[in-house]
């Protein structure tokens, strides 16, 4: 696997994952909202970066660098778990030396995930899909 920045030929594909993956995580919400243009519109601004396997995307990582907030990380549900999430994980605390990131409480397996990685719940809210922990990375 490798990692690459993102270049607008990887839209279609991240867009893919965004919508696939959101519909698989996301049980519990009306996904019947989702669309496949909600990933230029949620990643507007944001530093992306794609995993690749043998030429093929298979997921991607997206922070505001202003406040090195992780605002997405996504694999396609067909690499969940083959390690395209901890290699992108990985690569972002290798750029920077702090991270948060907000997690839906609702997403166990995101949480598990995320705190397996050194990231620690510092407090709780309510955003528009339900409760989240604000979670954080320092180095």
């Amino acid at each position: 696997m490798e990692i690459k920045e993102f270049t607008p030929e990887f839209a279609a594909a991240l867009s893919e994952i965004y919508l696939e993956s959101r519909r698989s995580a996301f049980i519990w919400l009306d996904a019947s909202a989702f669309q496949l243009a909600d990933f230029a519109r949620d990643t507007d601004g944001e530093r992306i970066w794609v995993c690749m396997r043998a030429g093929a995307v298979v997921g991607f990582i997206s922070i505001w660098e202003p406040e090195r907030f992780i605002h997405h990380l996504y694999v396609a549900p067909v690499h969940v778990r083959n390690g395209a999430g901890s290699m992108l994980l990985a690569f972002a605390k290798s750029q920077y030396a702090e991270l948060s990131l907000k997690c839906l409480i609702h997403n166990v397996n995101a949480v598990r995930f995320y705190e397996s990685k050194g990231f620690l719940k510092s407090a709780t809210g309510t955003g528009v899909y339900g409760s989240y922990y604000l979670m954080s990375f320092k180095s």
